[in-house]
């Protein structure tokens, strides 16, 4: 049966299962965005030094999606193509943790192998370990294949293996595995190798009846709804990373990397060959974290999951679990600040998928550091962005509204801020205003407004709009915090606090401070505001004060909103006695056009 084959065949069965990790913003979980900018950074900065051309960044926590974010391109020959979070990577040695090493495990589960059995039980020429001087002979088990402790050679030599007659590859890779050199006695050393995984897809196929690709999309997959992951694949192309370019100009896209697995193996091999996404990890990572399950479809028992996170007893000294690694010298992805249990894989393409469940907390990291060429390493940038993870673990000051973060995940989503920008930054009344860009008839003026937000919100994302240092910022903000019962000196000290954070992280941005609008107590709908709208004129004085001191603009919104005599919004430009309807907005939009 073709690669992905089965999985289409399950989908309709499967389809009610499967959906994405829920998105959230990083403070609803307990982390930190402004210390996650800090993994932005490095991932930027390795982008801008040529050691990539691009990235996705995801971080999963508490079974949400914590942090998505893509970076760069994924694509920069024969033409430039911007990196997505939906992109598809080629896993390379990551699919020997994500399918082999969980496929293995399912048939240890169901009794049909142990880890204990000798490779001979299953494929007889196999070849143990002999002594030199022949005396004394020592079976390689599956343990030792999962745990890199066989004494199997790295590699196997592509070309002179294709060399042979007479069978398929396929064959020729197995009779070269079979009768390669064992270079140490089995768990007296290790030496990571991809020949183990290749042996161990040998046994799952002969056990199973079913190709590694067949059975791996059937208990692993399918069931929890990856459904952009698998080998080979024949759809979404055009969403797939390309990686390195070919002595004969032809670059590899949807093809694996891996010259064992792509030459001989037929792109499904149990060393490479796996096709995944950020979001797909993201599931498989939360149902490694949930003891096997995830959204009701279990692939794996609590305590075959257990295992697979532990070092076993008998290879304890060389660091490696069954098909992860723990702490061997290739466990550097997982950083420097992770708990102790902390376990994961890499692969040569550049991906990078680390475990804590100390913690809770996983961090997939996905390039594509061969494209166009391979010159270049991202061990370092893993750790880096392991630690800058790891340090975003700590509970927000302060809890908003599901609207608040809600609206915070679409700015998040959003092209990032760039120094031709205009921002509309206040609460409900610039949300509401909806399309500025429109109203002001300026494609780079973006609105930042969040209903019921203050001045405390204001500063708490600041850090989503200074780094792009933009042209200008109108900032409206302060009626909510009067509704909370702050002082008019409180607010206007807090609009000073917001206005000397934005001068001094990004000075070249035009502040143009507004004053609060009048409202209108009649409506009765805000009663937190009642007896309050006597206090604005007296914070707009201190803000026109401020503004001088500052020297930045101040646009004083107030008259043209009240009753002729009175300090009340004018009934024909409101929708409630504090919101403004569209003639209100007009009003708005004729007095900042001079200022833009």
């Amino acid at each position: 049966m073709k690669p992905f084959l089965l999985f289409f065949l399950l989908i309709g069965a499967q389809l009610v299962q499967a959906q994405s990790l829920q998105r959230v913003v990083p403070e609803q979980v307990g982390m930190s965005t402004e210390a996650l900018m800090n993994a932005d950074r490095v991932i930027e900065e390795a982008i801008a030094d040529s050691i990539l051309p691009g990235a996705v960044l995801a971080v999963v926590h508490q079974d949400k999606i914590a942090y998505l974010k893509a970076y760069g391109h994924r694509r920069i020959l024969p033409h430039k193509e911007a990196m997505t979070t939906n992109t598809i990577f080629d896993m390379a040695s990551c699919s020997k943790s994500m399918s082999t090493a969980l496929c293995a495990m399912k048939l240890v589960e169901q009794g049909r192998i142990r880890l204990q059995d000798p490779v001979q039980l299953y494929f007889p020429d196999f070849k143990p370990w002999v002594h030199e001087d022949g005396t004394l002979k020592k079976s390689i088990r599956i343990l030792h294949l999962l745990t890199h402790t066989s004494g199997l050679p790295a590699y196997a030599p592509v070309a002179q293996v294709e060399q042979q007659e007479g069978v398929s590859n396929q064959q020729k890779l197995l009779d070269y595995i079979c009768n390669c050199p064992r270079t140490f006695e089995p768990n007296e050393n290790f030496r990571y190798s991809c020949l183990n995984f290749v042996m161990l897809q040998h046994i799952i196929e002969k056990v199973s009846q079913q190709s590694l690709s067949d059975f791996a999309q059937q208990h692993l997959f399918s069931k929890l709804g990856m459904k952009h992951t698998g080998y080979c694949p024949t759809s979404n192309l055009e969403l797939i990373a390309p990686t390195e370019k070919q002595a004969d100009g032809h670059i590899l896209c949807g093809e694996v990397h891996d010259p064992l697995a792509r030459i001989l193996q037929k792109g499904v091999s149990g060393n490479a060959g796996l096709f995944s996404t950020a979001e797909d990890i993201a599931i498989l990572c939360a149902a490694l974290q949930n003891e096997g399950e995830w959204n009701g479809q279990r692939i794996l028992s609590p305590l075959t999951v257990k295992a697979m996170r532990s070092v076993p007893f008998e290879t304890e000294k060389w660091g490696r679990t069954l098909g992860w690694d723990c702490r061997t010298p290739y466990a550097s992805n997982k950083g420097d600040l992770l708990g102790p249990n902390t376990y994961g894989h890499t692969g040569y393409t550049g991906t990078s998928i680390v475990i804590d469940p100390d913690n809770d907390l996983s961090i997939i990291l996905l390039t594509n550091a061969v494209h166009p060429h391979d010159k270049s390493s991202v061990v370092r940038l893993r750790s880096q962005v392991a630690n800058a993870v790891a340090a975003s673990l700590y509970p927000p000051k302060r809890i908003y509204t599901e609207h608040y973060y809600k609206r915070f995940l679409q700015f998040m989503d959003e092209p990032s801020i760039q120094s031709s920008d205009i921002i509309m930054l206040g609460n409900s009344l610039t949300e509401g205003g909806k399309a500025w860009n429109e109203r002001l008839n300026n494609p780079h003026v973006r609105n930042r407004g969040i209903i019921g937000d203050d001045t405390e919100g204001i500063n708490d994302r600041l850090h989503q709009i200074l780094p792009g240092h933009p042209a200008k910022l109108f900032l409206l903000i302060g009626i909510n915090d009067l509704s909370r019962d702050l002082t008019p000196d409180s607010i206007v000290y807090a609009i000073r606090s917001i206005v000397g954070r934005i001068q001094q992280e990004s000075p070249q941005t035009q502040i143009y401070l507004q004053s609060l609008l009048p409202i209108n107590e009649s409506f009765k709908r805000y009663k937190r505001l009642t007896g309050k709208g006597c206090l604005i004129p007296y914070i707009n004085q201190e803000l026109k004060a401020l503004a001088k001191e500052k020297k930045i603009k101040f646009i004083d919104l107030y008259p043209l909103f009240t009753e002729k005599g009175k300090n009340l919004l004018r009934p024909e430009v409101t929708t409630d006695g504090l919101h403004l309807n569209e003639k209100g907005y007009s009003i708005w939009v004729e007095k900042l056009k001079k200022y833009l």
